[in-house]
């Protein structure tokens, strides 16, 4: 009973400590320790099987229930998390359990482990995409963007690597001394090549700057809310900020999602007031509307003549969402020599879309977004991975969120909530014309971990029989 007891305990302990992070992203490196006390007890030939499945679960409710409880979802999706986390958590303490046991006496066990969390992860928030890579277990590491500038060659699962492989090699220092000088010599050069890497990244120079602004404002739900669909709250929302910025030198002015309702009968008439303004002010407009004969979560980008000159519909709907999906399809405009994308809200939590961005050399990302203010941490968190992955600059105009512009190393260059009334954000961002080997070959490393955990598979399979 005691020993049960203790499982318990490590299980629910390790999963809060990977969970705090989602919480408050200052504290992600309590990842970097979370998994050692489970994967001592895994490794343990005493432990029983139940134990440590116990252990799993325990570390499912742990890693999830805290981020619901945050998050107040709807009871169907709190449903739904709960036990795609619990069978994940399950699923990572009985492998690197298993892994640990069946390659003892070598560090190949430690990098099989790694492998495992990487195929994990991938499975995480491919399988159940609900919410795209914004799932993934390594999200919260954006508040360190510096630490993880290596995920431009490997994705976000290359964070998952490190930390799965790192926490295996100490608990194999712990428990084998016989292999004390090997693990730490592997610590060290693991570290060192994914340190190299970021130092690699982070040498490269920008060929290019771009002043931009994000317009951003909060509806609290109620009748002293400002309409932006009358002319005073089109003036105080969008006009004002627009021109506050142009004033500045800022190039390109991004709004937040759905912040304008357009039919058929009154298109013209919008078009008309978007084209004035960017001809006024002479800038480019990247406006998120409602495209309400067609049922579309829209982006429309304006150049300084007044013209449209592009419009994105959102591909990646949430589950409370029922518009039209878009097809996917980017369009990029240039200003003054710079490629511009866009996509909208939920979109950047997938990367099939902002590889696609970065594949095409894209100096910025326009992002209009509405979010609600459980989520609007983890949404920003995500956000950041995207810009650090495809070497862009994000432009995040929100509505009840957070309005950020994001360098392509991850660096948040202004923020505001605007909670005190709308307004505008302005920066300066850097420009990069290389494109990542992330954004060419994608998550190569699930790839190559999956092969490998199949030869570890393959060969015990092999020694068994013999």
């Amino acid at each position: 009973m005691r020993k049960a007891v203790v499982y318990r305990v490590t299980g629910a302990v390790s999963g809060l400590l990977m969970t705090a992070g989602n919480i408050k992203g200052a504290l992600a490196p309590l990842q970097a320790v979370a998994l050692i006390p489970l994967f001592y007890l895994g490794a343990s030939p005493k432990a029983r099987w139940r134990d440590i499945l116990t252990a799993g679960l325990y570390m499912g409710f742990g890693y999830i229930l805290p981020q619901l409880v945050t998050l107040r979802f709807p009871i169907s999706v709190t449903l739904v998390l709960l036990v795609h986390f619990t069978i994940l958590m399950i699923a990572l303490t009985a492998g690197s359990a298993y892994l640990l046991r069946r390659r003892k006496g070598t560090i190949v066990s430690s990098f099989a482990v790694g492998a495992l969390l990487v195929v994990l992860d991938w499975a995480n928030f491919t399988v159940l995409p609900m919410w795209g890579e914004a799932q993934s277990l390594g999200r919260s590491w954006s508040s360190y963007p510096y630490l993880i500038l290596f995920t431009s060659i490997t994705g976000i699962t290359g964070i998952i690597f490190v930390l799965g492989t790192l926490q295996a090699l100490i608990v194999n220092f712990v428990i084998l001394p016989k292999l004390r000088a090997r693990s730490f010599a592997a610590a060290i050069i693991l570290l060192a090549i994914f340190g190299a890497a970021n130092l690699n990244v982070r040498s490269e120079k920008p060929v290019d700057k771009l002043k931009v602004a994000a317009v951003g404002w909060t509806l609290a739900g109620s009748a002293d809310d400002i309409d932006p669909q009358t002319e005073e709250g089109f003036d105080c929302l969008f006009a004002r900020p627009v021109a506050k910025a142009a004033e500045a030198g800022a190039r390109l002015v991004v709004s937040g999602e759905l912040g304008f309702y357009i039919d058929k009968l009154n298109r013209g008439r919008w078009l008309e007031r978007f084209g004035d303004i960017a001809r006024r002010h002479k800038v480019f407009l990247a406006i998120g509307y409602l495209n309400a004969e067609l049922n579309e979560d829209r982006l429309l980008f304006v150049n300084p003549e007044g013209k449209v000159v592009s419009e994105y519909t959102k591909t990646y709907l949430t589950p409370f969402e029922d518009y039209h999906r878009g097809t996917g399809q980017i369009n990029l405009i240039e200003i003054e020599g710079v490629r511009v994308g866009g996509m909208v809200c939920h979109d950047d939590n997938f990367t099939s879309l902002s590889r696609k961005c970065g594949r095409n050399r894209t100096g910025v990302v326009v992002v209009p977004t509405l979010d609600w203010p459980q989520v609007k941490i983890a949404h920003l968190q995500s956000s950041i991975h995207r810009a650090i992955e495809s070497r862009y600059t994000v432009v995040r105009a929100a509505i009840n969120g957070i309005s950020a512009i994001i360098s392509p190393t991850g660096e948040v260059l202004t923020k505001d909530h605007f909670t005190d009334g709308p307004g505008v954000i302005i920066a300066e961002v850097p420009i990069y014309s290389s494109r990542t080997i992330f954004n060419i070959v994608g998550h190569w490393p699930v790839v190559v971990s999956a092969l490998f955990l199949a030869v570890i598979v393959v060969r015990n399979v092999f020694v068994a029989i013999i």
